[in-house]
């Protein structure tokens, strides 16, 4: 078997990072991925990105616009088993490629459909562009006053968080379809959209709002104030003496403790203001970071590193890169994370490598990205047989489960949000998630009153138990005899400590998926370090891409403790909190493979799914190199975007945001605007151009829009199909209470809690025609107790002798 897709056929019909990521994903793992492009090409392909996302693809063009186009792709989809695209809806209606349209030629077709926005409502033939997504839905709002003089207003936003979920998404919801299928003989339909997946960033915002009416003594600040706060101490971003950055990530007791023994500040225990440290005053808090960045002038970038690889090695710490930097990282290397592709127009290439390391059906790099129709001939010629695939052409007999994942049972022993988040996102597709937490509850439920376990843990069951206890351990061990998949991001070495290792795990259940979803992987140079959702984004690139060009001081400035505190403000703001779920995203896919794989092999395995990966995914848009690889295109230091044609821009009432980065949009942007003399401009005729007069073309577009309100421009352009939206200016919340797209499409679910009553929240991510997702709130520490217990054998008298010897805990409200 080459591969565990190896009989898989899928038609690629996408454009952009979203789709393209995700069949790449599965021509990786084995799958014939087919790109159908216009005869002009994929529109992207103009993308440096273009050649890592189709990669191991063919390249057929098919002209959809004629009867002979239409009936080759019709032939096509009766011998494939995926078929999946971008297209808008109206674009799709046009083509006569709805679902129903194509499951009478094959009615197991998976069709897995991406949209911006959704296929209802008033934004469902925008763009589907990751800045004007972003803007609409309020996403620019998270990082508003991030630059240097916190300007108000909007702030955008650089790593594309909601290409990167929706991508992730298909390779869930794909996977999950051809599960049933070969179980059932079914096929179905299967949405997701970018601004669905953009809300998994969204943490505390619609929920907070809504418990500040309910609860106003418990939630009496409005959640957007204290924009321009420092981190604390534990997040530092640190200035070295040679002028260079560093992250620190060390908000939890042990690795706090060894950063402030490594930066020689243990002589504040002896101070009672510092007694509880990490948790301060704001004062304390403040003196502290102070004394941090004075000691981190002290030593050299590599000095520090020295220390916190191989001294302080519980420190949690790693250098701000490029995401070109980041390719180099030694764990990276040593993961095979980053692999060397030859690709026919540009050479030797550094890429990503696949997403999650399998160990008995490992992915891998099929070849280069193909040049434009270079197997035209060759797939349009070959008549492939339905029969090709196994199960695929049997009538269904079996009937199809209510939920996606019904069926599949989840150990989740992860902490934070990383893990916890990636098995909420198996609940959303119907699995059984139970929920296995340390007596002293996990990091989430201790900030905020508990909120962030709405998302991380919701609709999860939960037992609470100390697994240092011979009968906790028992009770564990017994779940997992039983489950399908377990995901945690313990340290190497501790589950074998704790008896539940994948040696032990596998010989009482050889069917279990067992996912260590950890920082750098399970071995290697850095595998013995921690590592918190900071750590990722300042090795990938993310932040350094979000802090804009030209903000830190070159490395021979002399700086003061304000700019210091300053620049160390932005710098955490700009690594904000999307490393984590990016890791989610991809750990829920990596659980998906191993569950595809066990279906064709009748094998469990173990899989290592590690957040520098997902974190280079997530900015895969540049997360490769080459000789002579364009700059990665990053916003400017005050945060309107990376040049004049995808910006930010203040009309006379609110914001814009305008989105024409491809080379057809411009005539059709300046004939709009009423500047048909640009067109032809020896300064703006070719986009190398603008981009060389690009504050010129700024100032030009800025007086323009300036003339009319936001709302007026986007009317006025949408209606003529060029991207420009209104920017939601007031956070995520305005948007989902009250945006009629919201309605149209359902984007938010009613839940009830036991502890905060009614309220809603984002809807699952993923649409299944035949199957349902399921929902709901977040358990109580230890919730489930009894009722787990019980279905393991126990007897109510040997469960209240657990209670009373505290080897179980449970929450009270």
């Amino acid at each position: 078997m080459n591969g565990i897709f190896s009989d898989i056929r899928i038609l690629d019909l996408s454009e952009g990072m979203a789709g393209s990521v995700a069949t790449m994903v599965f021509a990786d793992f084995g799958a014939e991925v087919i790109k159908v492009e216009p005869p002009t090409g994929d529109a992207h392909r103009q993308n440096p990105a273009w050649k890592q996302w189709n990669r191991g693809k063919k390249s057929i063009i098919i002209d959809l616009e004629t009867p002979n186009g239409k009936q080759s792709l019709d032939q096509l989809i009766k011998g494939c088993d995926v078929l999946l695209h971008s297209f808008r809806p109206n674009r799709t209606s046009q083509l006569g490629l709805n679902y129903e349209d194509l499951k009478s030629l094959r009615p197991q077709l998976i069709y897995a459909s991406l949209s911006g926005f959704g296929k209802f409502g008033p934004y469902k033939n925008y763009k589907p562009y990751e800045g004007i997504v972003a803007a609409k839905s309020g996403r620019f709002m998270s990082f508003a006053g991030q630059s240097r003089d916190q300007r108000e207003g909007p702030h955008y936003s650089a790593v594309q968080v909601g290409s990167h979920g929706a991508g992730m998404a298909l390779v869930r919801g794909v996977c999950a379809a051809l599960l049933l299928r070969n179980q059932t003989g079914f096929g179905q339909e299967v949405e997701t959209t970018i601004v669905q997946n953009m809300a998994q960033y969204d943490f505390r915002d619609v929920i907070i709002w809504q418990l500040m009416v309910t609860y106003p003594e418990l939630f009496p600040e409005d959640p957007w104030g204290g924009l321009a706060r420092q981190p604390t101490p534990g997040y530092m971003p640190i200035r070295t003496k040679d002028g260079k950055w560093i992250q620190l990530a060390n908000i939890l007791d042990r690795p706090f403790h060894a950063s402030i023994r490594a930066l020689g500040l243990d002589h504040i225990y002896a101070e009672t203001r510092f007694a509880t440290a990490p948790m301060l005053s704001a004062d304390a808090a403040d003196e502290l970071r102070e004394m941090i960045l004075l000691s981190a002038q002290e030593k050299t970038m590599n000095e520090w590193m020295d220390l916190f690889v191989n001294v302080h090695t519980d420190v949690a710490a790693e250098p701000f890169m490029t995401a070109k930097e980041g390719l180099s990282h030694p764990q990276m290397v040593y993961n095979a994370h980053v692999q060397e592709v030859d690709d026919p127009e540009v050479g030797t290439m550094q890429q990503l490598g696949p997403l999650a390391l399998l160990s008995d059906t490992p992915g891998e790099i099929m070849g280069p990205a193909p040049l434009l129709g270079a197997n035209t001939d060759e797939v349009l010629k070959q008549n492939r047989p339905v029969s090709a695939v196994k199960n695929n052409d049997r009538i269904p007999t079996t009937p199809l489960p209510e939920y996606t994942l019904e069926g599949i049972t989840v150990l989740d022993l992860a902490s934070v949000i990383a893990g916890p988040l990636a098995c909420t996102l198996l609940r959303e597709m119907g699995a059984r998630v139970i929920r296995i937490e340390p007596p002293d509850g996990d990091f989430g439920r201790k900030n905020q009153h508990g909120l962030l376990t709405q998302r991380t843990m919701a609709g999860t069951e939960c037992i609470s138990v100390d697994m240092k206890t011979p009968e906790g351990k028992r009770i564990v061990q017994e779940l997992c005899s039983k489950a399908d998949i377990l995901v945690h991001n313990m340290r190497p070495g501790t589950t074998d400590r704790l008896g539940i290792g994948y040696e032990e795990v596998s010989k009482s259940n050889p069917g279990m998926i067992y996912v260590y979803a950890g920082g750098y992987g399970d071995s290697g140079p850095y595998s013995h370090r921690p590592a918190m959702h900071p750590i990722p984004g300042a090795i990938c690139g993310g932040a350094m891409a979000q802090l804009g060009r030209d903000v830190l001081p070159s490395a021979d400035t002399e700086m003061s403790m304000s700019e210091l505190k300053d620049v160390a403000r932005m710098l955490a703001r700009a690594n904000e909190g999307n490393p984590d779920p990016n890791s989610s995203m991809v750990i829920s896919a990596a659980c998906l493979l191993g569950l595809y794989a066990r279906q064709r092999t009748g094998k469990g395995q173990y899989i290592v799914s590690t957040m520098i990966a997902a974190n280079g995914y997530a900015n895969a848009d540049d997360f490769f190199d080459y000789s002579g690889k364009p700059k990665r295109s990053i916003p400017d230091g005050d945060g309107y975007g990376p040049n004049a044609l995808y910006r930010l821009y203040k009309t006379s009432s609110g914001w814009i945001f305008l989105a024409c980065p491809l080379e057809e949009e411009w005539p059709q942007l300046c004939s709009a605007l009423g500047l048909d003399d640009l067109i032809e401009d020896e300064r703006f005729k070719k986009s190398v151009y603008r981009l060389k007069n690009d504050e010129t073309l700024i100032g030009i577009l800025s007086e323009t829009f300036a003339s009319r309100e936001a709302s007026e421009w986007e009317a006025t352009l949408s209606d003529l199909d060029i991207a420009c939206v209104e920017a939601e200016d007031s956070g995520p919340y305005q948007f989902y209470a009250n945006d009629p797209q919201v309605e149209a499409n359902t984007f938010t679910v009613n839940v009830d809690s036991l502890k905060w009553g009614s309220f809603w929240r984002h809807s699952p991510v993923l649409k299944f025609s035949s199957t349902k997702s399921a929902t709901g709130s977040a358990p109580l520490q230890g919730q489930h107790n009894e009722s787990i217990l019980r279905e393991l054998g126990y007897s109510n008298i040997q469960i209240e002798d657990f209670q009373i010897k505290k080897i179980l805990l449970s929450e009270n409200l």
